[in-house]
């Protein structure tokens, strides 16, 4: 059995605990969470490059009517 507080209060049956272990242990991560965390490093690049700065540029649209 799994309890966790990092997901709040989660307690798993011991079947599903242990599809829990073992996809941490031998699960692929798909290609979208890849994708996120590669997103995610360059953000992170680009924030300590500029030294904490960030920079939003917004597009205002005009209204149609």
């Amino acid at each position: 059995m799994i309890k966790s507080n990092a997901f709040g209060r989660v307690t798993l049956t011991d079947e599903d605990a242990k599809k829990f272990r073992n996809q941490v242990s031998y699960g692929k991560p798909k290609q979208a969470a890849q994708d996120s965390v590669r997103r995610g490093t360059e953000l992170m690049q680009s924030f300590q490059e500029n030294r904490g700065k960030v920079t939003v540029k917004l597009k205002v649209r005009k209204q149609q009517g």
